[in-house]
């Protein structure tokens, strides 16, 4: 009964329904890295958690975007409560409705997400914060942050570039 009737709509209307594939990201391999989420964050499985990540344009030598391709984003930090970014790490609460908190850092062995926990931020002290420029000892106090649940190296583990399939 439901099929008739989406064919009589579709010869009434000449609009034939489509089933739509979901939009995924895929990295050099082949493999799915995750699931779209806009043009900038895709949803990636971490540790039996969903976590966005940031991807960005690659630029060709004339500085213009390569077509069809991306790369993972970095530029976050992470805040720990250890001297050497070693334990206790922490990332800034998500402005991103429904998302778990995040941080893209670069590092000597490629761009690693660190995922923050589900609940309510809370205050800490900071006793270093990981850039992509190394380790940095510091000492204060900082609100609005979530403990690390998990990380992943993305460059290893997805290896860009990426597209959108």
């Amino acid at each position: 009964m439901v099929k008739r009737l989406v064919l009589a709509i579709a010869a009434v209307t000449g609009v034939i329904a489509h089933a739509q594939a979901p939009i995924v990201l895929m990295d050099s391999t082949g493999r799915i890295a995750g699931r779209s989420l806009n043009e900038t964050l895709a949803l990636i499985a971490v540790g039996g958690v969903t976590a966005p990540a940031s991807i960005r344009s690659i630029y060709g030598s004339d500085q213009k975007t390569v077509s069809g391709q991306a790369t993972w984003q970095s530029g976050g930090s992470v805040l720990f409560t250890s001297s050497d970014c070693s334990t206790g790490a922490y990332v800034f609460s998500s402005a991103h409705a429904g998302l778990r908190a995040t941080a893209q850092v670069e590092t000597p062995d490629g761009v690693v997400l660190f995922v923050g926990a589900i609940g309510t931020p809370a205050t800490i002290s900071v006793r270093s914060i990981l850039y992509g420029s190394g380790c940095s000892p510091v000492t204060v106090q900082q609100n609005g942050v979530l403990p690390v649940e998990a990380t992943l190296n993305l460059t290893t583990t997805y290896p860009p570039p990426l597209s959108f399939q």
